[in-house]
């Protein structure tokens, strides 16, 4: 699976889809500012992680898409150490230009609703339930990422009812 297949403005749908999945999570909750910073920072890192995996299939649609995005990641002039930052910052900029926050959870979810429409039309339903469940675990693994709730570091939930029908409603606009 090649980007050939796709139109500019499709393949630009699939390679937006993992950071529209790390801004609606990093949206689901009403956070302190520690909190929100540390769940941005651990998107980041946890799509920098996926970038790197090597047990992808080597023809498969998320090979594809973690290709162009690290051909991305390569051509950018940025030092290696700061471009998790330079990628944080991106985030943070297009949350800053958001009117409120469920502007920016409704802006992911109807981007992964374009995702399962380039999905239907361009791919093979294995193809396409492996680059599903690839989003979809970007998702969870940002919600699982920092404790929500508690007190003074205790208790709290590994992932919040608002990040589970955020993930809920991420999972509905992808499936088919």
């Amino acid at each position: 699976m090649v980007q050939q297949y796709f139109s500019e403005e499709e393949w630009a749908v699939l390679t937006q889809a993992p950071m529209q999945a790390i801004i609606a999570l990093t949206l689901a909750d009403k956070t302190d500012p520690v909190s929100f910073m540390k769940e941005v920072q651990a998107g980041v890192k946890i799509l920098a992680v996926e970038q790197q995996r090597q047990d992808l299939p080597p023809d498969g649609l998320v090979s594809s898409v973690v290709s162009a995005l690290n051909e991305v990641d390569l051509a950018d002039s940025t030092p290696a150490d700061s471009l998790l930052l330079k990628k944080e910052f991106q985030i943070l900029r297009y949350i800053r230009d958001l009117k409120n926050a469920s502007e920016g959870r409704n802006a992911a979810i109807a981007h992964f609703d374009k995702v399962k429409s380039v999905l239907a039309a361009k791919v093979t339903g294995v193809q396409a339930n492996e680059y599903r469940g690839w989003l979809l675990a970007i998702a969870t693994k940002v919600a699982e990422a920092v404790k929500e709730g508690g007190f003074l570091g205790i208790g709290g939930e590994k992932i919040s009812q608002a990040e589970a029908s955020v993930l809920r409603k991420l999972e509905d606009a992808l499936t088919p």
